[in-house]
Parts: C-alpha cells; structure tokens; sequence
C-alpha cells in the first residue's frame, strides 16, 4: 500500500526542516536519530545518562524545539530525550500510522527499546499526552510517572473550536494560528510564526479519539494532569472529571486564566517527579 506523506510538498517539508534544524542548531543538546520498524525517529537528549530518564511528547503543529525550557529545568536531575513524533512535522519518518491500531503503542516501545530503557517517565502536551496515553494504557508497566499537559484522549475536541479553524481556513486548506483560534494572547509572536510555517507545511491529524473509560483505568501509576480553565480546545473540566474518577490517583492541576497553551507548567512538573 502506497504511504502519503504528511507534508504538502518536498519543497514545503524542505523549507520547514530547513528553519526547524536551524532553530536546533542554537540549542545546547543532543541529536539523536534511531530506527524503528515505523523509520526514523528524531530526538534531542540532555542530561546525564545515569540520572532517571524523562521522555517528552510534543503537541500537535510542534515539535521537540517547543521543549526548550522544560528541556533545561529538567536534564540537571534526568536524563531527557525529546522525541519527535512519526507522522508530524519534525526531523522523524514523515508517513503517519493509523491513529486506531496499536502502532504508536508500538513505536513507542521501540524507541525504548532501543534506547535500553525499561521503565520511565513521561510527559505529553496536547497530542503528545494522546501518544502518552497511548503507551501508558499499552504498556503501564513501563511508565513510573506520567504528566498530561492539556491533554487530548480524555475528552472530545470543542465543536466550537472545530468551527472557528473552518471558518479561517484559506483556499489552500490551512488556518492561521492565533489568538482567534485558539483563544489566547499570551503567546510570544516568533513562537505563533513557528508554527505558522509548520501548519503551512503538513497536514495535521484532525480527530484523535478518546480513550474508552476500560483503557483508562490501566493507569497505575501516578499522574499528573495541568490544563488551562479556558482551554479553548478541549474540555479541561470533562478531562478532570474523567480522570478523577477513573484514576484515583491522578494529581490535577486545573490553572486560572489559562488555556490550552500552559506556559508554567514545569512548576507543577518538578515537585510531582521529586515526590516518591
């Protein structure tokens, strides 16, 4: 069967990886490439290699540079590997797998595998907490904590939210990302251009589907979950209720005049990690 890729065009992929690696390069970490069945995966690494390793899952139209901050505050204590998710647009294999088979499950373990990890930390923003998701409930065995940072899989995509990307779409199917969208004026303009190129270049995923209550509680192991009161994406307040009763253990975070986009959100993160 014939895999389309989730860029546009090579010229699009081409002139996005071209501003992505150049981003890269004024980071002070790793680069890291390692084969999977699934291709290639990217990934940029910190910290020393004995420390307890952290795995983190970008979001959807991003990639591992929007780790930065959280990539310094966490390698003085773990070892850290950003990973660039298959499918999205990143430096990883750029065929995406079907979102309702286990091939992300899948994926994830072989990058585990590969990196002789058997156990550890993750952390997912937004998609990347759906890719959490996906491996946690898979495979709890091999996650000790795990942290959703408005994080889809645990209730439905806002109709409303749907709508007004249909609303500013152009002729060539893209929607600008801003403030209209997605209902908030905190983010810094170099970040909104980022990933204006990024939605310029590829096709996003447009539905993720939500993880049946059976899946859920699979989770044995602490979670933590932060969102925004005002996500405009998703439904923060469905996500804690489903959370709270099905994983009793779940630490939530729910932050005033917030929304999808939570820029504070390694002040939560470190104090969870450094409870035993």
């Amino acid at each position: 069967m014939r895999k389309n890729s989730v860029f546009k065009s090579e010229a699009g992929r081409d002139k996005f990886r071209a501003y992505y690696n150049q981003v890269l390069s004024r980071f002070p970490f790793e680069q890291k490439f390692i084969e999977t069945t699934f291709g290639q995966t990217f990934m940029l690494t910190a910290g020393q290699e004995c420390n307890p390793p952290v795995i983190l899952l970008h979001g959807s139209c991003s990639n591992s540079a929007f780790w930065f901050p959280e990539i310094m505050a966490l390698s003085g204590n773990y070892r850290v590997y950003a990973v660039d998710i298959i499918g999205e647009a990143t430096n990883s294999e750029e065929y995406r797998p079907d979102l309702n088979s286990d091939a992300f499950a899948v994926w994830m373990k072989e990058v585990l595998d590969a990196l002789g990890i058997e156990k550890t930390i993750i952390i997912g923003n937004s998609l990347g907490g759906w890719m959490a998701l996906k491996f946690a409930t898979a495979y709890p065995q091999r996650v000790s904590k795990l942290v959703l940072i408005a994080s889809a899989g645990l209730a439905e995509i806002r109709p409303q939210f749907l709508s007004n990307v249909s609303q500013t779409q152009q002729t060539n199917g893209t929607a600008q990302v801003g403030a209209d969208i997605i209902r908030q004026n905190d983010i810094p303009k170099e970040v909104l251009d980022f990933m204006n190129l990024i939605v310029e270049s590829y096709n996003p995923i447009e539905y993720l589907p939500v993880y049946a209550d059976k899946q859920l509680k699979q989770l044995n192991m602490p979670v933590l979950f932060i969102d925004g009161e005002d996500d405009a994406i998703i439904d923060a307040g469905k996500s804690t209720q489903r959370l709270s009763t099905l994983v009793p253990q779940s630490e939530i975070h729910l932050i005033k005049n917030c929304g999808h986009v939570v820029m504070n959100s390694i002040e939560y993160i470190m104090p969870f990690l450094n409870n035993n």
